[in-house]
């Protein structure tokens, strides 16, 4: 590994020197020959005495056998105070090596500023690499204003120097059209100069030009072709694009085959795309085995490196489970809700809206409406705007609402909620049918002289009204006695009707919260029934 390292290191050096005409140094080059064959040691004491006499390719060499620690003991002080005295020589390699210690803030403050001062020095120098970063500096605006102009110059500069990124990203810049007009000509040709240094991004960017006939004439045959090279010098990203290519046939037959190996192929490399399209295949048994067991492995893999749309996928298989497969799965709530927080983590739209109902019903958490609200906010279904109506209108509610039925603001009840509460209570169902808007119970157990309980609700479950009916039997001082009881609790009716000892009668209640509330009795049975009503179903 060492090795490796330094082989690196000498190649920019020699570079470096052959540029400034200085390979002739007899005492470099012993000393490159020193340690070429390993030699550190002997080679830090040729170096140390040229260095000292101000040689700035010895200054950069020995700042980088202590920064590196070879044939030294590594010290990144001494290291940067032999790169300071190369560079302040003009030494482009030293300027160079500055600028990425002040970029990354290694052995010095952390810099934006100072590296790209010492990148260019080393770009007007006409270093590449370094006309490269300037302009990725200018791009971006780090340690400077953002320029798009002088981005594209230094880019210009280090790609025709067959810098390859600086290539990539001026097609990039041309293809985009985000910093000047869009040139697919101009995008082509650079892409063309990276591919033919077979560059797997390039060749990418360049099939995908053929493939859609930007900057040349569309061409499958040929586009095919430099995907084919790119998944070759191993970009998954190439060979999850041929899977697509040979699944939806737009460059000739669909052939399942073909497209399944590609994708696996991408697959295994940790593509999650291609990942995520062979989970879809096996659920849908297209071009392959059907099979529950093998999508969720390969949902799962493409999850694990963060691909929203796979978490989305298993949620949605673990809440409803499986029925159409050999081997099928069982619902899981838990697992449900987990995947569902994941996607919704990673910001995937139909996530939040899911999430949020397992926070407002309290599925396999605690009811949270106040989280479930603020997913709801975030997603664009038709059904979770809905959701986020009733749940916002339903906070508002019981800011105001005080009448109670079973300890519950019934103007802001639902159906489900008054069942649940009714349930807890143990009060015998006569008729809870979902195909009707009115829920019947038996409450002589629990409210004294009463017989029974009509609930009626709204086609959606919104409660409307509530029926308690105390059987007369020829008493018609009934409805004294329960109007006296409801006196006790709400005050004196606001409106009455009717004598109270014979005939039809009435009393009334305008409630805080708008409810209203009746008491009426029938005649001749003098059946007398107490009514809760919204206002804007009150007759």
């Amino acid at each position: 590994m060492k090795q490796k390292i330094y082989n690196v290191f000498i190649a920019f050096t020699i570079t470096t020197l052959f540029s400034g005409g200085l390979l002739a140094q007899a005492k470099f080059s012993e000393g490159y020959e020193a340690a070429h064959s390993g030699d550190f040691k002997k080679a830090v004491k040729i170096w140390v005495p040229l260095a000292e006499k101000g040689d700035a390719p010895a200054q950069y060499t020995v700042g980088w056998m202590y920064e590196s620690g070879q044939g030294v003991k590594k010290d990144l002080k001494k290291a940067i105070y032999w790169y300071l005295k190369s560079a302040k020589q003009e030494y482009k390699a030293a300027q160079y090596v500055l600028a990425t210690l002040h970029e990354k803030g290694t052995g010095v403050e952390q810099d934006s500023n100072k590296a790209l001062d010492y990148y260019l020095l080393a770009a007007k120098q006409g270093d590449a690499t370094s006309q490269y970063q300037v302009g990725n500096y200018y791009q971006y605006g780090i340690g400077t204003k953002k320029d798009n102009k002088k981005s594209i110059i230094w880019y210009q500069k280090a790609a025709e120097q067959g810098h390859v990124n600086a290539q990539i990203d001026l097609g990039n810049i041309y293809q985009l059209g985000e910093a000047l007009e869009i040139d697919y000509k101009k995008a082509f040709y650079w892409y063309q100069s990276a591919a033919n240094q077979d560059n797997p991004l390039a060749q990418y960017q360049l099939a995908y030009m053929y493939e859609n006939g930007l900057g040349e004439e569309q061409n499958y045959d040929k586009a095919i072709q430099l995907y084919n090279q790119s998944a070759n010098n191993n970009f998954s990203q190439a060979a999850y694009k041929l899977g697509q290519i040979y699944e939806s046939g737009n460059a000739g037959d669909i052939d399942y085959k073909k497209a399944i190996s590609w994708y696996r192929l991408a697959a295994l490399k940790g593509n999650t795309d291609a990942q995520f399209q062979l989970g879809h295949l096996s659920e849908t048994g297209t071009g392959t085995t059907k099979s529950i067991q093998r999508a969720i492995d390969w949902y799962t893999q493409a999850s694990r490196r963060d691909h929203a749309e796979a978490y989305y996928i298993l949620a949605q298989i673990y809440e409803n489970g499986t029925t159409e497969f050999k081997h099928n799965i069982s619902p899981n709530l838990q697992k449900a809700f987990k995947n569902y927080q994941y996607a919704s983590s990673l910001n995937y739209p139909l996530a939040h809206a899911k999430l949020a109902y397992f926070y407002e019903n309290g599925i396999f958490t605690k009811v949270d409406k106040k989280a479930a609200v603020l997913l709801y906010q975030q997603s664009p279904q038709k059904w979770a705007k809905k959701r986020l109506f009733k749940l916002v209108t339903h906070a508002k509610c019981l800011k105001t609402a005080t009448t109670l039925l079973f300890n519950e603001k019934i103007s802001c009840a639902n159906r489900e909620l008054l069942r649940e509460k009714i349930k807890l209570q143990k009060i015998k169902v006569i008729s809870e049918d979902d195909d009707s808007t009115t829920d019947t119970y038996f409450t002589a157990a629990m409210t004294k002289g009463s017989s029974e309980l009509a609930i009626r609700y709204t086609e959606d479950n919104e409660f409307t009204q509530a029926t308690y009916t105390f059987v007369g039997r020829n008493n018609p001082s009934l409805i004294i006695t329960v109007k006296d009881k409801l006196v006790e609790t709400y005050g004196q009716p606001s409106y009455s009707q009717g004598n109270q000892l014979q005939g039809e009668a009435s009393f009334q209640w305008r409630l805080a919260d708008n409810i209203i509330l009746r008491v009426f009795r029938l005649w001749p049975d003098t059946t007398t029934f107490v009514e809760y009503s919204q206002a804007e179903f009150f007759q």
